[in-house]
């Protein structure tokens, strides 16, 4: 015993002394050498980084936080649909052609009020479709579910299979990051399918594998060179702040190289955001939880 120290007081001084022990040893498997425990949130798709304040700094704008809210492309498609019949000009990104829903039919497109001519395909051309700025195969060729397969994709003959698809099914990081709002905006299906995931904006950037073109439809503006889709004058601030904030938001796939970060960087000065890309960001906040901080 202690001396000069009574029963209960050293009795309780020991037993907390054992607790502390306890304590510490269950901390060890838990704790880094902070002290702290660390954080594993479930798929994360970038790192959280020091607290978000909403406030700019002399690096520029605060990181963006990728889409962790909508599940896949899928879901995204429908919160589009809405967004864009209630609250849009209701034209395409690519040519500026208007568009309606009709009953049955998804939503059409009015190429002759455009000026649109179809290039082979005047069936796809007549509808709308969701276009990647950000091509999905660009991001996607990161995840490893795209390039190698994975155990769950499987089809019903038994046979393994990989890309897109597979991406989807085992992947969520790829299902949100291909389901991003901010990405998404509505094209003439045929030039969305004909742009497919060729590189925009630069006529020999290093990733422009094949002589495709040129391509043009009439009166819109957009067209594709020398395996380059150059889009119209009037939205390539509007794709840059896409491609901005997505390099950005999920930075460890490495989407923009140091050629097209300038190139974007001027789109994004000479062509600002208008009234309707600040209130898409807005309400794109609204729905996914995180705003493209490239617009303001």
């Amino acid at each position: 015993m202690l001396p000069h120290m009574p029963f209960r007081t050293v009795m309780a001084t020991t037993c907390a002394v054992v607790a502390c022990a306890f304590a510490s040893a269950a901390g060890c498997a838990t704790r880094g050498p902070s002290g702290e425990p660390p954080r594993v949130p479930e798929a994360p798709l970038v790192d959280a980084g020091p607290p978000d304040t909403g406030a700019e700094t002399d690096a520029g704008p605060p990181a963006p936080r990728g889409n962790t809210r909508i599940r896949g492309f899928d879901e995204a498609k429908k919160l589009l649909v809405r967004l864009y019949l209630d609250h849009s000009p209701k034209r395409d990104v690519y040519c500026g052609c208007p568009f309606g829903a009709e009953p049955g039919r998804g939503l059409r497109v009015d190429l002759l009020a455009c000026g649109y001519t179809t290039f082979r395909d005047r069936e796809r051309a007549e509808r709308i479709e969701w276009e990647h700025a950000v091509p999905a195969a660009k991001f996607g060729r990161t995840f490893v579910e795209w390039r190698e397969g994975d155990d769950r994709c499987v089809d019903g003959r038994g046979k393994r299979f990989r890309g897109r698809s597979c991406a989807r099914l085992a992947s969520p990081a790829f299902a949100r990051m291909e389901g991003d709002l901010h990405n998404l905006f509505p094209a003439v299906g045929e030039v969305n399918g004909l742009r497919g995931d060729l590189p925009m904006g630069l006529l020999d950037g290093p990733e422009a594998p094949t002589a495709k073109g040129p391509i043009h439809f009439g009166q819109c503006t957009s067209a594709i060179e020398g395996a380059v889709f150059m889009p119209r004058r009037e939205v390539r601030g509007d794709l840059a702040r896409a491609y901005k904030y997505m390099d950005a938001a999920y930075p460890e796939r490495h989407i923009l190289d140091d050629a097209h970060r300038s190139l974007f960087d001027g789109w994004d000065a000479e062509d600002p955001p208008d009234a309707w890309e600040l209130e898409r960001n807005r309400r794109i906040e609204e729905l996914q939880g995180n705003g493209n901080p490239f617009i303001r």
